[in-house]
């Protein structure tokens, strides 16, 4: 494969990947009425219990911006909820009973269709693919 042509670019390319399986992601959380990314911030939330604002963009891969309208829409609909940090000058959340209940509704959803990823993908395939994302 020549890599100096440009329809063979690799930001182009995973940005399809990530696109499609983002798609993917977003119809089998559709019966619980979470989005991918929404499923995203309550499971990192369920796993590190308190995180801040700037600690989940960083998680999620995000702007802080696109995260702080995300977390009060989260908010809103009661999923979240503020924590004490151990910073005083942070701002910090953490899952509302809501937002844990409806984490665990959403798993088997999330599993079902991870699932489907890895049979597509592969062991390796999505091994490498989680490792490369762990190094950036």
């Amino acid at each position: 494969m020549n890599f100096n042509e440009p329809i063979n670019c690799l930001t182009y390319n995973a940005q399809r990947i990530a696109r499609s399986m983002g798609r993917q992601m977003e119809i089998a959380l559709r019966p619980v009425g979470l989005t991918n990314q929404q499923f995203s911030t309550l499971t990192i939330l369920r796993h590190f219990k308190i995180m801040s604002t700037l600690e989940l963009a960083d998680k999620l891969g995000v702007e802080r911006t696109t995260m702080t309208r995300n977390i009060e829409q989260m908010r809103r609909k009661n999923w979240l909820e503020p924590a004490k940090a151990e910073d005083q000058r942070v701002r910090a959340f953490q899952l509302t009973d809501l937002g844990l209940r409806l984490q665990s509704e959403a798993l088997p959803l999330w599993k079902e269709q991870q699932s489907k990823f890895l049979e597509y993908l592969g062991k390796d395939t999505a091994s490498d693919l989680v490792a490369l994302a762990s190094k950036g």
